[in-house]
């Protein structure tokens, strides 16, 4: 996974410590993993309720809703309302600064999304686990471990966060949804594609049905 940085090693130790405890002392109970396409991005959608507790609690500075969409680009590209193709070619070929866009709503989920665009997957405590961290992860941080707010979103009520690692062609939006599905539990493939990671949770969920 690339990236610059990484968040102070304590709360690190401390964060694998609480993963280990979820996965051996959880009881095994799913929670909802919705994977959203936007075209030629790839978001994930989570349930407040299912995010477990001291994993992600940056979580809280996000706007309220009973749902989290989560996306994650290139932070110049991704905060323009409309990018020109300059600037799409610019963020696949220069590795460049990363940020995390995040929008609260109330459900139902399915009602949000275009049909066909939403992909709904059942996630167990240790996955949900991994993938909390995954997230908590993605910030950039200040040496306090603070994550740095970059404005309002582009719908709803919504904001950008900084993120710690480099956008560019092998690390897109959509390579990062693909890998927060297999630490979710989904064998993902490593598409660069919303196409790509669509067609991945589309697998698992029926493997699963």
């Amino acid at each position: 996974m690339g990236g610059d940085g990484g968040i102070p090693l304590t709360q690190g130790r401390a964060a694998a410590v609480l993963l280990l405890a979820i996965a051996l002392f959880s009881p095994v109970q799913a929670a909802t993993l919705h994977v959203v396409n936007h075209g030629w991005h790839s978001g994930l959608v989570i349930r407040r309720g299912d995010i477990p507790e001291g994993l992600w609690p940056e979580h809280r500075q996000a706007p309220p809703g009973e749902y989290l969409e989560i996306g994650w680009g290139e932070r110049r590209f991704y905060q323009t309302r409309d990018p020109s193709l300059l600037q799409a070619l610019t963020a696949a070929l220069w590795p460049s600064p990363s940020v995390l866009h995040l929008v609260g709503f109330n459900g139902p989920v399915t009602r949000r999304y275009p049909p066909g665009q939403i992909i709904v997957l059942q996630v167990d405590a240790a996955g949900m686990a991994r993938l909390a961290q995954y997230i908590a992860d993605a910030y950039e941080r200040d040496a306090e471990g603070g994550i740095k707010r970059m404005g309002r979103g582009l719908y709803g009520d919504s904001r950008f966060f900084a993120g710690r690692e480099k956008f560019h062609l092998l690390n897109t939006c959509n390579v990062w949804t693909a890998r927060a599905l297999r630490l979710a539990g989904c064998p993902a493939g490593a598409g660069i594609t919303a196409e790509a990671a669509m067609k991945s949770a589309a697998l698992c969920a029926a493997q699963a049905g």
